[in-house]
C-alpha cells in the first residue's frame, strides 16, 4: 500500500472510503481499498505570490497564490464561514490592516459543530 501524508485532506478522503465500506458491509457488497489520487500541491509565498503543481501543470506568482486561496476557501465547512473569510480576504486586500471579525469570538466552534452535525451548540465551550 502507498503512503500518504497524515493530514486532514487525506483523512477526509479516507473517511469517505470508510463510510462507503461500512455501507457496503451492511448491504453485503464488496469493500473498496483506499486509493490515493495525487492532484497536486499549492503554497502561498506571501501576498499575491505562490507556487503550485496541479495535475502536472506548474504555476507561480499570482495564479498559484489565487489557486491556493481558492482551494482553502473551498474546504471551509459552511457558506456563512466561507462568506466571512472571503470578506476578510477581500477587505484585507483593500486596507492596510484587517477590519473584519471572523464571527463569534465567544463561541468560535459553533459553525464547525453545526457543519459536523454534532448537535452541540454550547455557548460557553
Amino acid at each position: 500500500p502507498a503512503l500518504c501524508a497524515p493530514n486532514a485532506q487525506h483523512a477526509l478522503r479516507q473517511a469517505r472510503t470508510l463510510a462507503e465500506n461500512v455501507a457496503a458491509a451492511v448491504r453485503g457488497g464488496p469493500l473498496l481499498d483506499y486509493r490515493h489520487k495525487y492532484a497536486g500541491s499549492v503554497a502561498s509565498l506571501g501576498l499575491h505570490k505562490g507556487v503550485a503543481h496541479v495535475y502536472g501543470r506548474k504555476l507561480k506568482g499570482y495564479p498559484a497564490w489565487f489557486m491556493h486561496r481558492a482551494y482553502h476557501l473551498s474546504r471551509i465547512p459552511t457558506f456563512n464561514r466561507k462568506a466571512r473569510v472571503l470578506a476578510e480576504w477581500t477587505l484585507s486586500g483593500l486596507f492596510k490592516r484587517e477590519i473584519v471579525s471572523l464571527g463569534s469570538l465567544e463561541n468560535p466552534r459553533a459553525e464547525f459543530e453545526l457543519a459536523a452535525g454534532t448537535g452541540r451548540h454550547n455557548e460557553t465551550s
